[in-house]
């Protein structure tokens, strides 16, 4: 479907682009906009500027630049209605896309990865329910608890125990790019193609769109185990997939997240795959990586609450402790599964009803957790338990809950033979004082900060990056269409004069939008080229007053006719030259008194 325009303009009005890079880009304020380091282009220096005031970005060191549906077009590598699609979401918009095929080719710079990721789950997934070899890698899921249904569900599959199955299936369909680049092949050193995966159980990996962007391949058989094969095996970063962003089953829990208004976050596709079977569709999994930044912001616009449900044994409990750091502003519960198992292995061990009942009713908080994550191997050792009532009185002073304090403080004090009820509340109580102190003085300095700032002007070490130098010419020429795209008055006044045209083809092909439709509005800019848009947003980083007058246009356009005859100047000397050189001595004169000429008009 088409989105209307004044939907698009509205999703972008209400959204910050400043929020929307900052959930993968470190930003810092330098005086009214905000730098960080390019995530399109490998630098040590940042200079990837937001200007929030007007809502886009731009990159000095590669020249990057657009607004926030851009901004997740190139980040992202998807199309404009799928970026718009993103920020509805994120507003609680309902946009719905269904985009004829032609289209999305169009639109979608990496379609053809698509496409081929879809045709590798059906090759996949085909060999898995149709073939003999697939009958034993389906006789070993049985055993796992999976079954013809749930199979289908998560459309799994099983890449052949042979070299190159799937790209003798592909390669005459897509180009020698899109094969390479996919992650799903490798390239020998005779220069022959092999396929990634080889008989090992697949797992789709899709986007929040539920395109396949990728695949985890799990080792089944005796024999691979034994060679000690890693247990799993992801595609590598590609175009379209990043294993640091993406979530597993996230498109099809996302729906019931917002619902539910929680998310149960786990370590492994079978332990999401256990979830669903329990009724808990809302769960999803990071792709065989440790819990990043970029998934947390992913979560934090779904959702405040997460519900940790990682392996009970002692790597998932470190796991976790590593994943609260990041988590410091949601509200996290715990699962506590028994004897060191894992979603999927207490769901064999029991029942789906049991793991149902367990991912509600068996929770912790995150204090409860530091608490026994932190006790002292050894209880009777005194110096051991001085040093933990410090350290956990901290964690407890920060419960907003006095209620809450009260019960930690109890279960602390019973650990502990040393140490009562009251000695643990004291030693809570100075944590909290200690913390009230410390913000009373960091409040204090940053009230002394801004007023130093605004006596004396922004005094950060950040600085902006210089702009690259333009000619005079297009200055001129990018102030002057920056007055007509903000003063209606002025450009009609360009539109009446059949003469004027801009010298920048860029400039001029934004001028002709611009005459037809009075304004250039989202929709419009997307389908027009790299450079257009570029000049569009350079136009945009003119730094003038809101208002205008015509002694002030007029100024402007006669700067620039002064350097288009200083450009024809430059041209005119330049014939003079090379026909002087080529002996042509009747055009050199005829040139230069053209040139005297022109030069006493303008005198």
């Amino acid at each position: 479907m088409v989105i209307d325009k004044t939907l698009i303009e509205d999703i972008k009005s209400s959204t910050n682009i400043v929020d929307v890079i900052g959930e993968v880009v470190s930003l810092n304020r330098a005086g009214r906009n905000y730098l960080g380091l390019c995530p399109f282009h490998k630098e040590k220096t940042p200079s990837f500027n937001v200007i929030e005031d007007r809502q886009f970005y731009h990159c000095f060191g590669c020249g990057k630049s657009g607004d926030v549906f851009k901004f997740l077009e190139e980040y992202r590598q998807i199309s404009f209605q799928e970026s718009v699609k993103v920020l509805a979401d994120r507003l609680g918009i309902a946009v719905s896309i269904d985009v004829p095929r032609q289209v999305q080719q169009q639109n979608s710079p990496n379609q053809a990865f698509y496409d081929l990721h879809e045709d590798a789950l059906k090759f996949y997934h085909a060999v898995l329910m149709t073939t003999k070899i697939g009958e034993a890698a389906r006789a070993y899921l049985y055993e796992r608890g999976m079954t013809d249904e749930l199979l289908k569900t998560f459309q799994i599959g099983l890449s052949p125990d042979e070299p190159d199955y799937l790209y003798q299936s592909v390669s005459k369909k897509y180009d020698e790019e899109v094969l390479t680049e996919s992650g799903l092949f490798n390239l020998s050193e005779n220069n022959r193609i092999f396929d990634t995966f080889k008989n090992r159980i697949m797992f789709p990996l899709k986007n929040e769109f539920g395109k396949t962007i990728g695949f985890s391949g799990r080792v089944w058989t005796k024999e691979d185990i034994e060679k000690g094969q890693a247990k799993y095996k992801n595609t590598r970063a590609t175009r379209i997939f990043n294993k640091s962003y993406e979530l597993y089953h996230l498109d099809q829990a996302k729906p019931v997240i917002q619902k539910t208004h929680e998310v149960y976050l786990m370590e492994g596709f079978m332990d999401v795959i256990a979830a669903y079977r329990a009724g808990h569709v809302n769960a999803v999994a990071s792709m065989g990586t440790a819990l990043t930044p970029e998934h947390v912001n992913r979560l934090r616009k779904l959702t405040k609450k997460i519900v940790l449900t990682y392996d009970g044994d002692k790597p998932g409990q470190n796991a976790i402790a590593k994943s609260l750091e990041l988590l410091s502003d949601f509200q996290v519960d715990i699962v506590k599964i028994p004897d060191s198992m894992d979603p999927d292995e207490y769901l064999q061990k029991t029942s789906e009803k049991a793991l149902g009942k367990l991912l509600v009713e068996s929770r912790i908080s995150d204090v409860e957790f530091w608490i026994g994550q932190l006790k002292p191997a050894n209880v009777d050792n005194l110096q051991a338990e001085i040093a933990y009532v410090e350290q956990i009185a901290k964690i407890i002073a920060k419960s907003p809950s006095v209620t809450a304090q009260n019960s930690y403080i109890s279960k602390v004090a019973d650990l502990l033979p040393d140490f009562d009820f009251f000695q643990v509340e004291q030693a809570v109580n100075n944590a909290r004082l200690t913390m009230r102190n410390q913000q009373m003085a960091q409040l204090s300095a940053a009230s002394n900060s801004a007023y130093e700032s605004s006596a004396s002007g922004f005094r950060g070490t950040v600085k902006l990056p210089s702009t690259p130098k333009i000619t005079g010419l297009r200055r001129a020429e990018n102030q002057l269409f920056h007055r007509m795209l903000n003063h209606p008055m002025i450009l009609n006044d360009y539109r009446m004069r059949d003469d004027f045209f801009f010298q920048t083809p860029e400039l001029e092909e934004l001028f002709q939008i611009l005459k037809r439709d009075g304004q250039i509005d989202t929709v419009a800019l997307s389908v027009l080229s790299q450079e257009v848009q570029t000049a569009y947003y350079q136009v945009l980083e003119e730094i003038l007053p809101p208002e205008t007058n015509l002694e002030e246009v007029q100024a402007i356009e006669e700067r620039r006719n002064h350097f288009l005859r200083e450009q024809d100047f430059r041209k005119q000397s330049k014939q003079i030259r090379e026909s002087s050189n080529h002996g042509d001595v009747d055009a050199a004169v005829e040139a230069l008194q053209m040139l005297i000429a022109q030069k006493r008009d303008m005198e």
